[in-house]
């Protein structure tokens, strides 16, 4: 899933630029997660304008769908008992400031899991997912044509896999493999390429008219793919193995969420003052909508993640919403917290989300059957944490 604030960053910045960030390929400030990304802080009034700006296009809306904030605190889920402290079952880094004369240009320091420690063998990218043999990562390298994905080992070593120039990989339902997108800026024609981790080998590819081409994710559909833009643009999906590739329908794409682990894909529309997060799944005709909530606009962008058996979706206004009844939750977090970016879930029951408010960065575990949330972990006050992918 997650990406939706690099992609949000990335809209921003290709508004601001003659040129589109993906001018030599898409992810090239290092996807996140490479599905990130190093972290970027952007005004949330400047997101409020860039969001204005682009997201026109609205879902129709599905009578019998919409959920709003006034629905009653309670979850579908079973209530558990209390919320462990322990430390977080997700990855995550803790990220420094390299460049005192750029306070964006931020890497991460330590990797963090399980009570393993590994400190950043020089990488300028990102620690995308936990993965055989260690942890996912991207280089970082400065010349697009070099960057490489690699595998990071719990000794510090680094395995390149993959083409040169494949950078923000999409990890596949299984974990086995990744898919990277070889793009260049004015090239028409480019291709998604597939690598099992275990051997670093090309496996599948193929050949898309899709310029400045971008993956959005990789779930039990398919490999979903646009042209990097901060336009409504066409989104398209190809599974590995098949020559067919499908148009799934037009879409801003960094409005899309696609979780790997099931076949849920939300949608973030606006209508009038409301903002709105539409589940769904894909049907014959498209996208068919299986819950809709609503709620009243921000000045930031919501950050949506849908837990791995596709029962809930969180949102950063702090709620969970049970998908299939439509009940709701809400995460009793601090007052003063501010929830920036994608939660990751633990497992089905536990969400793990960074509060970004005070002098050091916090992780929080909440239960989305009872709301509860505690404390599991805290940065050091010139530090920052980024999750990453279990």
């Amino acid at each position: 899933m997650n990406d939706t604030e690099t992609r949000l960053r990335d809209y921003l910045h290709a508004k601001a630029d003659t040129v589109p960030d993906s001018a030599n390929g898409p992810g090239l400030e290092l996807d996140s997660t490479g599905t990130s990304t190093r972290r970027r802080w952007v005004p949330m009034a400047v997101a409020a304008a860039g969001i204005a700006a682009v997201l026109t296009l609205a879902v129709p809306y599905l009578h019998g769908l919409a959920k709003h904030d006034d629905q009653p605190s309670v979850a579908g889920l079973p209530a558990q008992g209390p919320v462990s402290t322990g430390a977080p079952l997700i990855p995550y880094t803790t990220l420094v400031q390299n460049n005192p004369d750029n306070p964006l240009d931020t890497w991460w320091a330590l990797l963090h899991d399980g009570g393993k420690t590994v400190k950043n063998p020089g990488l300028k990218g990102n620690v995308v997912a936990r993965t055989e043999g260690g942890w996912l990562v991207t280089s970082g390298y400065p010349d697009p044509d070099k960057a490489q994905v690699a595998v990071l080992s719990p000794t510090g070593k680094v395995r390149p896999i993959g083409p040169l120039g494949g950078d923000a990989p999409r990890v596949s339902p299984d974990g086995t493999q990744i898919a990277v997108a070889l793009s260049k800026y004015g090239r028409t024609d480019n291709r998604v390429v597939v690598v099992d981790i275990r051997t670093g080998k090309e496996v599948a590819s193929l050949t898309v008219k899709i310029p400045n081409l971008e993956l959005i994710g990789w779930n039990k559909d398919g490999i979903w793919m646009s042209e990097h833009s901060p336009n409504p643009v066409a989104v398209k999906l190809w599974k590995p193995g098949s020559t067919d590739v499908r148009t799934v329908g037009t879409f801003s794409a960094y409005t899309l969420d696609v979780t790997r682990s099931n076949n849920i894909v939300t949608r973030i529309t606006y209508k009038g003052n409301q903002a709105c997060v539409t589940a769904a799944t894909l049907g014959a005709k498209g996208l068919e909508a299986k819950r809709e909530y609503c709620f009243k606009a921000t000045v930031a962008a919501p950050y949506v993640t849908v837990s791995p058996d596709g029962a809930t979706m969180t949102i950063s206004t702090g709620v969970a919403v049970d998908i299939a009844t439509g009940k709701v939750t809400k995460l009793r977090l601090p007052a003063t917290a501010k929830w920036f970016e994608n939660g990751i879930f633990e497992d089905p029951a536990n969400l793990i989300v960074v509060d970004e408010s005070g002098p050091a960065q916090k992780l929080f575990r909440c239960a989305v059957a009872t709301g509860e949330c505690k404390q599991v972990a805290t940065a050091k006050p010139d530090e920052t944490i980024r999750q990453v992918q279990p």
